[in-house]
């Protein structure tokens, strides 16, 4: 069984709750910009996109890191980033194909590693606070 956040803009409300939870969670501290789920609303467009890690079956971050500090989670079976082990080189930012402006691997300055979502070791912080569940957590075989 493998888990993964998906993100649906028709539901989203731009409220960015799950943008506040997550840095919350992780940081202790309420920060969009600390988020490892992004959310951009264009008010001109009436559009939003969001920004999680996909959780690929076959993670080019994964295979960019030269630490070996991207493992999987033997409980959610999602692709997490060990920060003992991260030496900051941004090779696994680069190397995903859906890190669009560094939305998805993002480096971290207060603790000098990169993130990315860990789906909050399967009790994903977001999803439970998203008043109109546009984001799911999904499980797959």
């Amino acid at each position: 069984m493998r888990s993964r956040i998906t993100f649906n803009s028709e539901r989203c409300i731009w409220c960015r709750s799950c943008e506040l939870m997550c840095s919350l969670h992780h940081e202790g501290e309420c920060s969009p910009s600390l988020a490892r789920i992004r959310v951009f609303p264009d008010l001109f467009e009436a559009e939003v996109e969001g920004y999680v890690c996909r959780q690929c079956e076959e993670p080019e971050c994964l295979h960019a890191c030269p630490m070996g500090a991207i493992r999987m989670n033997p409980e959610t079976r999602s692709y997490v980033i060990s920060e003992d082990q991260c030496t900051a080189c941004g090779l696994c930012a680069e190397a995903c194909p859906h890190n669009v402006g560094n939305n998805v691997i993002f480096f971290n300055p207060a603790r000098n590693v990169y993130v990315k979502c860990d789906l909050c070791s399967g009790n994903p912080q977001c999803v439970a606070i998203c008043p109109t569940e546009a984001l799911k957590l999904v499980v797959s075989r």
